[in-house]
């Protein structure tokens, strides 16, 4: 999980405001102000971070040489940790115990000798067993307000913005189908339908209803019917509120993507070149929006092709991971998608053949950059398909024919190639 070779298993974030006019020199002396400081054995916490530079967790010396790359802002973050077994502390301190027992003469020892002895014991350990360390890359693309940090990890994630904020007084948002629909530009009428769109029910082509609006209140306060009104609750941040009700959207993007190469033949027009094929390639997992512990997990060169995966979506599972390759005639990308939270995992781009360094970098995030661009118009069409007419019209009765195993109707095929813009015919199976 490296920012120069290999694979991109990332998070995008977006920064909310915009860096000061000087910021290269300002910012090189906040990043020194929180670098990380390593952990002592007599140290009460048993973790620590900090920023160290990118790719090298051990070398704290920072320059503009090997902060700033063009554009780019590009650090490390260094979390090490004391991982002794628990085990291990157990097994001392009962043979500790019966020694001092011994010394003492006593029968049992008190809360805090007891206490008092695991702390000597812990700091023992923490002599012969160095905390192990880890480091994930973050790219900053200044101009962009993007920053791509090399790690899924929810509590990592969570430190790693608060680090971003001290130090550079500026705000993360991470990526979301939700922000991925607002970078979509769509036309007004879409947009407000956005803010009500209700997740799709695999029964009868129909969607879930929303959930109902609360009780209307008289100018007394109270409840419609008399009740006194139920005790105040703290409102939710509204983006929060907005991310978090519209992360099916996310599994419903790879089933369009899955059932499109069922529905229609041709590709899909992404850039100023020919068209994209797009398909599920590798592995496809599906998930009950129930219970997450209702997971099924399938393998092969063409996972969603079998009964197995028809059956699973059948039992109301969503995919939501799956490997998506976006074939153009130049070029080809593949990317796995961690669906609802619009991340890409083990994402490959073409590869780079420059001897300078530096060069391979700038090249390398411009392969990137294509691949978020090419992705994010991707489901920018299916917001499109989904938050339009040709849903409830096409999609829809599509989806329930194909999971009934019978022929998709004349009317939804029409619908759903003239909202692609073509005059394709549906695949024969």
């Amino acid at each position: 999980m490296s920012a120069r070779r290999g694979s991109l298993t990332l998070t995008r974030l977006f920064v909310k405001g915009a860096p000061p006019r000087d910021f290269r020199n300002k910012y090189l002396q906040s990043i020194r102000l929180r670098t990380f400081e390593p952990l002592k054995p007599e140290d009460e916490s048993v973790e620590a971070s900090g920023w160290c530079v990118m790719e090298r967790p051990f070398d704290l010396e920072f320059d503009s040489g090997n902060v700033y790359e063009d554009r780019f802002v590009l650090l490390g973050m260094r979390i090490d940790r004391y991982r002794i077994p628990g085990a291990m502390i157990r097994s001392q301190l009962v043979d500790e115990e019966q020694k001092l027992l011994h010394r003492s003469g006593k029968n049992r020892l008190s809360r805090n000798e007891r206490l008092e002895l695991r702390d000597k014991i812990v700091l023992r350990l923490r002599k012969k067993f160095p905390p192990s360390t880890r480091a994930l890359d973050m790219v900053w693309d200044v101009d962009a307000k993007t920053v791509l940090f090399f790690t899924h990890s929810r509590r990592v994630l969570a430190d790693f913005c608060a680090l971003f904020e001290k130090t550079f007084g500026l705000e993360l948002d991470e990526d979301s189908p939700y922000l991925a629909a607002e970078r979509a530009e769509l036309p007004e009428k879409l947009a407000r339908r956005l803010s009500e769109v209700a997740p799709l029910r695999l029964s009868r082509g129909k969607a879930e209803k929303p959930a109902a609006p609360p009780e209307k209140k008289g100018a007394t306060g109270r409840a419609a019917d008399g009740e006194p009104p139920p005790e105040a609750e703290e409102p939710l941040d509204e983006l929060f509120q907005r991310v978090e009700t519209t992360r099916f959207l996310g599994p419903e993007f790879l089933l369009w993507i899955w059932l499109r190469g069922e529905f229609v033949n041709d590709g899909v027009k992404l850039d100023d070149g020919g068209p994209y094929h797009v398909w599920l390639d590798k592995q496809l997992v599906l998930e009950s929006a129930l219970d997450k512990n209702e997971r099924v997990t399938i393998r092969g060169a063409a996972p969603a092709d079998g009964d197995e995966a028809r059956e699973a979506v059948r039992a109301r599972k969503f995919p939501v991971r799956a490997r998506v390759v976006l074939q153009g005639p130049e070029r080809e990308f593949a990317t796995g998608l961690d669906a609802p939270r619009y991340a890409l995992t083990g994402a490959v781009v073409p590869g780079v053949i420059n001897s300078d360094a530096s060069e391979a970098f700038l090249e390398r995030m411009m392969l990137a950059e294509k691949l978020f661009t090419a992705l994010d118009k991707l489901y920018a069409l299916f917001l499109r398909d989904r938050l339009s007419e040709t849903w409830q019209a096409g999609w829809e009765p599509a989806i329930q024919a194909w999971l009934e195993e019978e022929s998709v109707p004349a009317s939804a095929l029409q619908h759903i190639n003239l909202a692609s813009g073509k005059r394709a015919s549906p695949k024969k199976r």
